[in-house]
């Protein structure tokens, strides 16, 4: 059985299931103190805003912080301040990666529903994550994501690429906002990207539904399961196409799979992906388009597989790589 404390942060977050809810109200129905103690979280999240205004809801914030930052004998002491903090934990966003660890809490505003928190993988390296509704995120490399949750939505601010498996929840939405777009669902599988330094906004979806807002016009789109809409946001203009969704989402395993992809984009990535700097003269390769795959290969094997169809020469000194077109 899941932990009391795990199942009060869902339901503050709006994620708890029906089974959840059940064995909350039997432990609320244990006791008066369990009953107040819930009851006053619930008001805490509800009314951030006026906080200060509530001198119990205050001395509990206290309370728990205190607890919180305790040494490890006093916080056997008591049994409700234990699940206070333990509350407190599950609400915090915790991170489970492969290529690195994060763990990271803002302890000052943990219940505050304006705060966001902030998770980030560097050039070369892949991460995945839960949040605390339920939700899972890959973040592909150099990505950068926060995380806020109020009694409205799930809200998510993305700078690079990620794949979102949402937990569904019907009057509580989940909003990822780029740059240049913003996606609102429900529950569903989906992938977005959109780095910085890149003209391309991409979208694909697995399953379930999402639409998309462009800046362009504010327009709205729909996205049904196995289409793609990729934002071009220099020219302003957008595509909607069937694609091999799978294939969009294959960077989890380490695999990069480019379909008629502009040189300068796919060097983008491989410079992303391995943590290298290409030098090259990019007006030597305009207009050139590449199609592979490229799968766990190291980055020497990388551009002698694209010497196959794209003459190149290259020369690597550690991360720095000199790249020109063969005459």
């Amino acid at each position: 059985m899941k932990d009391i404390s795990t199942i009060i942060a869902r339901k503050l977050l709006k994620s708890a299931g029906q089974e959840e809810q059940e064995i909350l109200q039997n432990w609320e129905n244990r006791s008066p103190e369990n009953s107040s103690f819930s009851n006053q979280f619930g008001e805490y999240w509800n009314n951030p805003a006026d906080e200060i205004q509530y001198n119990r809801l205050e001395q509990v914030r206290h309370r728990l912080f205190m607890r919180i930052n305790a040494p490890r004998e006093t916080r056997k002491n008591s049994s409700t301040l234990f699940y206070l903090s333990r509350v407190a934990a599950a609400v915090i966003l915790i991170v489970s990666v492969s290529a690195l660890s994060i763990y990271f809490a803002n302890q000052a505003e943990v219940f505050d529903s304006n705060n966001w928190v902030q998770v980030s993988t560097e050039v070369g390296q892949r991460s995945q994550l839960t949040l605390p509704d339920g939700s899972h995120v890959w973040l592909n490399v150099a990505t950068d994501i926060r995380y806020s949750a109020d009694k409205k939505s799930r809200k998510v601010m993305l700078s690079g690429e990620a794949y979102f498996e949402v937990e569904h929840a019907s009057d509580y939405p989940f909003i990822v906002e780029t740059d240049n777009g913003k996606i609102e669902v429900l529950g569903t599988k989906f992938n977005v990207a959109h780095y910085k330094n890149s003209e391309i906004t991409e979208a694909s979806l697995l399953s379930g539904k999402i639409t998309m807002k462009l800046p362009a016009g504010n327009k709205e789109l729909e996205i049904k399961p196995g289409e793609r809409i990729t934002y071009n946001i220099k020219k302003k203009s957008y595509t909607k196409e069937s694609v091999d969704v799978l294939k969009d989402i294959s960077w989890k395993q380490g695999v990069l799979v480019f379909k008629n992809e502009l040189f300068s984009e796919m060097i983008f990535k491989l410079e992303r992906y391995y943590g290298v700097n290409v030098n090259y003269n990019k007006a030597d390769f305009k207009n050139i388009h590449y199609t592979g795959t490229i799968d766990n290969l190291n980055i020497n094997s990388v551009f002698e597989f694209i010497n196959l169809t794209i003459p190149i020469n290259y020369e690597m000194n550690n991360k720095q790589i000199n790249l020109s077109r063969k005459k």
